[in-house]
């Protein structure tokens, strides 16, 4: 495992807490570290007195807070408020990816949120050397990641906007191309100049953390990454400490396919798991195309 990874040393937790988090509540499992112990669940709000809740029914189990590996799915903005106030308390959170946790207990039947939390709490009763202690200093990157999804919902919207101008002129209306595109001339150069102070404050981020400006020159050192896959790059590795090799992450991206053949009767063409990241996949193709001049 690489050194500059934290890792749990479960020896030191007495309890395993999974947690499954939604919008509005938290499913809690709690089970003390050791096989075949009997899980305590409990549902709460997904709010500062939910997470109170939660303090005070730990310590009537008699599971200090900093006695605990705690465990919950990303769920994007869900779960940050928790995390944080969890932390607060010193507790040790591994937040880990939701697509892990569910390829990892194979066939599933039934679902539910108090489920859900009782599956996370046996991952990660049987992967805590694998846990890795959520970093304020991910705060920054989790900045870059809302940044560049804003960015790409502005570029979505002039993308719209764009498009029926578009149209209009390779169906020989240019006239009415030309109405359009002057009475929406204002709101797209609205939106240019709000991509591009998204990118400049992202840039800034950077700029600010030694270690991110680093991973970062590094990668726009290879001949044809660019601004948007870099960033996708660090933000889908977790600034490269989510894999520990190559080959995990080109599965990850969807880069590597893999042969789809058995015995004589089947021969499939070579094809990447539906499970990869599309957007990593695209980002990287489309600076393979630039790369070899295919693209204007």
């Amino acid at each position: 495992m690489l050194n500059h990874l934290i890792l749990v040393n479960y020896m030191q937790y007495t309890h395993i807490l999974g947690i499954d988090i939604s919008k509005k509540t938290i499913d809690v499992a709690l089970s003390q570290n050791k096989a075949n112990d009997s899980i305590v669940s409990h549902k709460f709000t997904n709010n500062l007195k939910g997470y109170q809740a939660l303090i005070a029914w730990l310590k009537k189990h008699k599971a200090p807070i900093e006695q605990i590996l705690v465990c919950l799915e990303n769920t994007g903005i869900y779960h940050r408020s928790l995390v944080s106030f969890l932390q607060s308390h010193q507790a040790f959170i591994w937040v880990e990816n939701a697509t892990s946790i569910k390829w990892s207990n194979g066939v599933q039947r039934g679902k539910s949120d108090q489920i859900d939390a009782q599956r996370i709490c046996f991952y990660a009763f049987r992967n805590q050397d694998k846990a890795r202690q959520f970093s304020t200093k991910d705060e920054s990157l989790q900045q870059i990641d809302d940044l560049s999804a804003l960015r790409e919902r502005l570029i979505q919207a002039r993308v719209a906007l764009l498009a029926p101008i578009k149209e209009l002129r390779e169906t020989g209306l240019k006239k009415n191309a030309t109405m359009l595109e002057e009475s929406s001339k204002q709101t797209l150069a609205s939106l240019e100049k709000e991509i591009r102070a998204i990118e400049d404050k992202i840039k800034q981020i950077i700029q600010q953390q030694k270690e991110l400006e680093n991973k970062y020159q590094i990668i726009r050192s290879v001949p044809g990454v660019g601004f948007v896959t870099a960033i996708h790059l660090m933000i889908y590795t977790h600034n490269f400490k989510r894999f520990d090799n190559a080959k995990q992450l080109a599965c990850y991206a969807g880069v590597a396919p893999f042969e789809y053949s058995s015995g004589s009767s089947i021969r499939g063409r070579t094809k990447v798991h539906p499970m990869a990241n599309k957007t990593l996949k695209t980002s990287l193709h489309m600076n393979c195309v630039q790369k070899q001049g295919l693209l204007t």
